[in-house]
């Protein structure tokens, strides 16, 4: 009976240790990266460069400054798709993707996004390591990328731009101020504008000049016209310009800069030279850049 009671617990000793042996072992634990997670939320989004980058190849500081120096463009040009995430060593993180142009539909009033896909972008990130504060990196990606039109960005946009996303926002103390600025006709929606009436004779070009392409806008072969609302002063000298009706493709900021080149004969009113608003339209034909 001893030697049965021996067996029996020999071989159950024998099962035990045989069924300990046959567990899994256990996956190892997966370390959790935030900065990566918040970098990888970017992919999808609509997504604007706030430094208006022209350049490529960008790197960003903890704060979200740039690091060194770059060529700014205009914003139809400055936004970006975001295609890849990855860690590239445990300081900083790089984003992959391309750069997108910005067009403008007249027939539904809306900015459309554009990928070019022949302009690869990388962009470096600095992440702290060991940093005690979780959301510094969000806070460097909200430095750097702006996700839609938002106010900070318009309010860093020239104020052509400014004042085409907010017709009402007041204009700094120039020589217009405190002045009637005329618009032919009896009625008028243009912010700060006066009705000539009769009597009236309007803004006229005594020279012009044709706006240049940008290279995106040549390669992609985008042609329209941009309506610019211009204020030229007493004296014939242009103060103001507002784009009304915007192309994109950085061709409204080239039709602006085109229009150093103008001269004007000042509008009159009974025959005294007085400010007041003109409409500039410059058009834009495809042009084959030489290669």
């Amino acid at each position: 009976m001893t030697a049965r009671l021996l067996l029996s617990a020999l071989l159950a000793l024998v099962f035990a240790t045989s069924g300990l042996a046959q567990q899994p072992t256990p996956p190892p634990a997966v370390q959790h990266d935030p900065s990566l997670d918040a970098a990888s939320n970017l992919i999808g989004k609509a997504l604007f460069l706030r430094c208006f980058c022209a350049e490529n190849n960008l790197a960003f500081d903890a704060q979200g400054q740039l690091a060194g120096t770059a060529k700014t463009t205009d914003w139809t040009l400055a936004a970006v798709n975001v295609q890849k995430v990855s860690r590239k060593s445990p300081s900083e993180i790089e984003l992959e993707g391309v750069r997108v142009a910005i067009r403008f539909a007249t027939d539904r009033r809306e900015f459309d996004r554009h990928p070019l896909n022949d302009d690869k972008m990388k962009l470096q990130l600095a992440d702290p390591a060991n940093s005690t504060d979780p959301a510094a990196f969000s806070r460097e990606l909200a430095a750097i990328f702006s996700e839609g039109l938002d106010h900070r960005l318009q309010a860093a946009m020239p104020p052509y731009w400014q004042h085409y996303f907010n017709p009402q926002l007041p204009w700094p103390p120039d020589d217009l101020a405190g002045q009637p600025i005329y618009i032919a006709g009896a009625a008028t929606r243009i912010p700060g504008a006066t009705a000539a009436g009769e009597g009236f004779i309007p803004v006229a070009a005594t020279k012009k000049a044709s706006a240049a392409y940008t290279n995106e806008a040549s390669r992609d072969r985008v042609t329209g016209s941009v309506d610019l609302r211009i204020a030229v002063d007493g004296d014939g000298i242009m103060r103001r310009v507002v784009i009304e009706q915007p192309l994109g493709y950085g061709l409204d900021a080239r039709a602006v800069e085109s229009l150093s080149k103008w001269k004007f004969l000042p509008a009159k009113l009974n025959g005294k030279p007085v400010a007041a608003f003109a409409l500039i339209r410059p058009e834009f034909a495809v042009v084959d850049i030489p290669q």
